[in-house]
């Protein structure tokens, strides 16, 4: 829950106060280098420069002051006089920017019509108030704590993992594609500088809010503002006294004078002061003198400030990376440059994920028929495992409205005897599921209907089988079906037609007899097979190292571009061994996903398997032994909705063994990414000791609450409890109670064995009655193989 709320605000603040540290990130890196570039510009600026390095002495103060004062009556505020030309010498008068002079400390000569000075001012307001005063400075504030919460949100949304690998945190991947390259760009870089943007938000703090200055002031041993100022006399300015107090500091007069007036008398002087051998160009001591005598009152070093004083006198030379040298200027920059990265790819993402989201719902929003009066309506029913013997049930259920024939579309398992006896013609999309079986939601017609005998002489009907020819009951079911309906006494209205997986060929057949029982040639387009992508394998982990089971490995692929999955769907993948039309060999393989969208990778587990040759087996052998890393993995995602989650928040009670843990692990981690808790898990393998497959994030999500039970089950342990069925049935009033409270199941892992002995428990527990309502409301949902 906690990941899902820090994930949705990441994102929602990313395009809102994103807008903003983009443009503070521009205007920044444009500050970085703002007076190189104005030394550039103007050849006056540069020759104060170059007289510098010339060894020459600039004017004294008090002969500066009074060519500085000419033609002004206004008081003069703050003087800036710096003699090595790093920044520009300015006499700031009362009135504003307006009334500033720039000017030469060598020979004292105004410097009028600075080229990129109106730009630079400009970017400085932009950067600190968005060129919107007070309003501005807040909300840019608002966004330097924005900046902080997306660095330390982003670290623990990324956190890998395989944290102990260096490559995880810091490289690219640069022959990813897609939204898999935009969030690692995302994420690498942000990693890269995180800590310069904590730095950058926690100094440029310092000018946004008198409250964190405040605090800050304190926390690092500044002054406090009670205590009282220091007294000066009340004479009146006498400059040559203070520039002799000033220039008896080491290097001073050739290096930096900063001094700000006092308004009232017996106030003093205040300014700092720097040397040319300055740690940094903000390494400067403070200095408070008398204005009439020029006598030194207090006098602060930098070298002998505090670690807390130096911070707080070095905080500008921080924020911009002065404080380090050229290097961490160069840094600075290209950081705040990274910003309109940071900006860009998080849109880019966002936009992304609401385009899938949007072709997910598209996916589950089926196509409707209305009911024409005075017409008996077709019934087209269906039974599917994935969903496309679904899909194609609507698309012929278009073609016949199309027609202008009445239409209504059922699950094969809705189906009762009277609604076949009052049916005059109907289309049965059915599709086989393992070994010649009936998928899950028609196996309540397969128990209830197919063993009746029904007068149906008036039905005529048409079946399309779906199945896989490497199954020895190939098309089992839909045969069963096609043979008990014409056993009824219902007559076809064209013979069977059979597709081996989604043989393009034999599903035309199906069209072009549905357009010429129908007079209408203008079909729904099927939906078309998606092709195989290159997916390219990242690496692969071993996750029961000394186990006697078989070793099975975590197979971690990079996902093309567009590429799109959900929790519960299926990867089919083509060895690499295969060679010929990879859309027509029967040679692929399928594996349940273990991860989510929002991870780094689409994650497979995958167990080992030998022939009886000693060869090991053709999609495990490709995949865990052939493959290297780097290598492109021919495959595509299969939609299994019947294994997606239903009601999607409800709570899940989930079981499997072996490999399921793969189709169960993906839904518990799309719960927790959508905030959904308390989920139960019972799960089986051989030994606790080789094969507590992914352990500590089971063990994380049961502290977290995410689990609400964990039952691990080792078959081979003494006191490991059998196997997972066993353990269901010592928890039959639990099993009761969570069904009661609108729990849904789901079994994942092998067919025979495990997810029969579940069925067979289930049915001892909560009757068939019940269990056949699940299965029908979708509550009862299974992956198995």
């Amino acid at each position: 829950m906690f990941k899902t709320v820090l994930f949705q605000l990441h994102w929602l603040l990313g395009i809102t106060a994103g807008t903003v540290l983009a443009i503070m990130g521009l205007s920044g890196a444009a500050l970085s280098f703002e007076d190189e570039i104005v030394r550039a510009l103007n050849a006056d600026v540069a020759d104060v420069a170059q007289r510098h390095a010339a060894g020459e002495q600039p004017l004294a103060l008090s002969e500066l002051l009074p060519r500085l004062q000419e033609g002004t009556d206004r008081p003069l505020q703050r003087l800036r006089v710096d003699a090595t030309g790093q920044r520009l010498s300015v006499a700031r008068f009362e009135g504003g920017k307006q009334h500033w002079r720039y000017f030469n400390p060598y020979t004292g000569q105004a410097l009028d019509d600075l080229r990129g000075l109106a730009f630079f001012d400009f970017t400085e307001d932009l950067h600190r108030h968005l060129v919107a005063g007070d309003r501005g400075k807040l909300i840019t504030g608002i966004c330097a704590i924005t900046l902080v919460f997306f660095a330390l949100s982003g670290l623990y949304l990324r956190w890998p993992r395989q944290w102990w690998h260096w490559r995880t945190w810091m490289a690219v991947e640069w022959s990813r594609s897609g939204r898999s390259f935009l969030w690692s760009l995302h994420s690498v870089v942000g990693t890269w500088v995180l800590v310069v943007y904590l730095l950058l938000a926690l100094t440029g703090l310092w000018w946004s809010f008198d409250w964190y200055r405040t605090g800050a002031t304190q926390l690092l041993g500044g002054p406090s503002r009670e205590e009282p100022a220091l007294r000066a006399s009340n004479g009146a300015l006498d400059m040559k006294r203070v520039e002799h107090t000033l220039y008896a500091l080491p290097g001073v007069r050739r290096g930096y004078i900063d001094l700000r007036f006092p308004n009232k008398p017996g106030r003093p002087l205040t300014g700092r002061v720097q040397s040319t051998e300055a740690a940094h160009d903000r390494a400067q001591d403070n200095v408070q003198l008398d204005p009439a005598t020029g006598d030194l009152l207090q006098h602060e070093p930098y070298r002998q400030m505090s670690a807390g004083r130096k911070t707080m006198t070095s905080m500008f030379a921080l924020h911009s990376g002065s404080f380090f040298g050229l290097p961490g200027r160069v840094i600075i920059m290209l950081s705040s440059l990274a910003m309109l990265l940071f900006f860009i790819t998080g849109w880019m993402l966002y936009l992304d994920r609401r385009r899938r989201k949007r072709d997910v719902r598209a996916a589950r929003q089926p196509m409707t028929a209305p009911h024409v009066e005075g017409q008996a309506p077709w019934l087209v029913a269906f039974a599917s495992q994935s969903g496309f013997a679904e899909q194609l049930a609507w698309r012929a259920a278009a073609q016949l409205q199309g027609a202008g024939m009445p239409v209504q579309v059922k699950p094969l398992g809705q189906l009762d005897a009277t609604t076949l006896q009052q049916t005059r013609n109907a289309l049965f999309v059915i599709s086989t599921f393992g070994d010649g079986e009936a998928p899950d939601a028609a196996r309540v017609f397969e128990r209830r209907l197919l063993p009746q005998e029904l007068p149906l002489a008036d039905l005529q009907y048409a079946v399309l089988g779906l199945g896989d020819h490497e199954y020895a009951r190939y098309c089992g079911f839909s045969r069963a079906v096609d043979a008990w309906l014409a056993t009824q006494g219902a007559r076809p209205l064209f013979p069977t037609v059979e597709v081996n997986r989604d043989d393009g060929a034999a599903l035309a057949q199906w069209q072009n007899q549905l357009a010429a029982l129908t007079g209408f040639s203008d079909p729904v387009p099927l939906p078309a097979a998606e092709p195989l992508q290159d997916w390219i394998l990242q690496r692969r982990t071993l996750l029961n190292a000394g186990s006697a089971a078989g070793a099975i490995w975590q197979v971690e692929l990079t996902p093309p571009e567009h590429a799109s999955w959900q929790a519960g769907d299926i990867l089919e993948i083509l060895p690499g061994q295969q060679t010929g039309n990879a859309d027509t060999l029967p040679a692929h393989r399928e594996y349940s996903i273990a991860s989510i969208m929002q991870d780094d990778s689409l994650q497979l587990v995958v167990r080992l398997t030998w022939l009886p040759d000693g060869r090991p087996g053709l999609g495990s052998g490709w995949l865990c032994l052939h493959a290297a890393e780097g290598t492109p993995i021919q495959a595509r995602v299969r939609r299994n909705s019947g294994f997606h989650r239903y009601p999607e928040h409800a709570p899940m009670l989930l079981i499997g063994n072996g490999t399921g843990v793969a189709g169960l692990r993906s839904l518990l981690r799309e719960a927790a990414a959508h905030g959904d808790g308390g989920h139960w898990l019972i799960f089986g393998e051989r030994t606790a000791a080789h094969d507590s497959l992914y352990l500590d994030e089971m063990e994380r999500w049961q502290q977290q609450g995410h689990l609400r039970r964990l039952d691990r089950v080792f078959s081979r342990d003494p006191d490991g409890g059998g196997y997972v069925q066993h353990r269901l049935r010592d928890q039959a009033q639990a099993v009761h109670d969570w069904v009661a409270m609108g729990g849904s199941i789901y079994v994942c892992g092998s067919l025979h064995g495990m997810a029969e002995g579940v069925d067979q428990v289930l049915r001892e527990i909560l009757g068939e009655g019940s269990l056949d309502t699940l299965l029908a409301e979708g509550r009862y949902r299974r992956d198995v193989y």
